[in-house]
């Protein structure tokens, strides 16, 4: 098997954790941030689905994989602008309630992990996009 597999596998496992973090599609991580309320956490699996439907044909479509490269971006810049405003609430918010402390100290760090893998899926790839050799 191919590691490069593997990293899609567990990028959509990684998505999927949002069912435990969100309690079920609950609307706790949502009352924090809405990017996170219920519909943005079945987007959050949808995505996940996606890298996994990809994890054995990403060499035939690195602009999908570019695509997930800045879909993570997008969650990653989320998260540091969120965190330079709300770094000192997650003491209390873990202490509360643990998993929505844990995701909100986390989530980021997994995207920035797994933006660098798409990108370099992308770049890796990237000549199937014109169809000249590889260099």
């Amino acid at each position: 098997m191919k590691r490069t597999t593997i990293g899609f596998w567990l990028a959509a496992l990684y998505n999927a954790c949002i069912i435990i973090f969100s309690k079920g599609f609950g609307d706790d991580l949502g009352a924090v941030d809405p990017l996170f309320g219920p519909a943005g956490c079945v987007a959050v699996l949808l995505w996940g689905a996606a890298y996994f439907a990809l994890s054995r044909r990403y060499e035939v479509a690195p602009a999908l994989a570019l695509v997930f490269c800045l879909e993570k971006a997008f969650y990653a810049t989320h998260w540091l602008i969120w965190m330079s405003s709300h770094r000192s609430e997650l003491a209390e918010m873990t202490s509360q309630d643990p998993l929505t402390g844990m995701f909100f100290s986390i989530y980021g760090a997994g995207d920035l992990l797994f933006m660098v893998f798409f990108g370099t899926v992308a770049w890796n790839w990237r000549h199937n996009l014109t169809g000249s050799s590889p260099t």
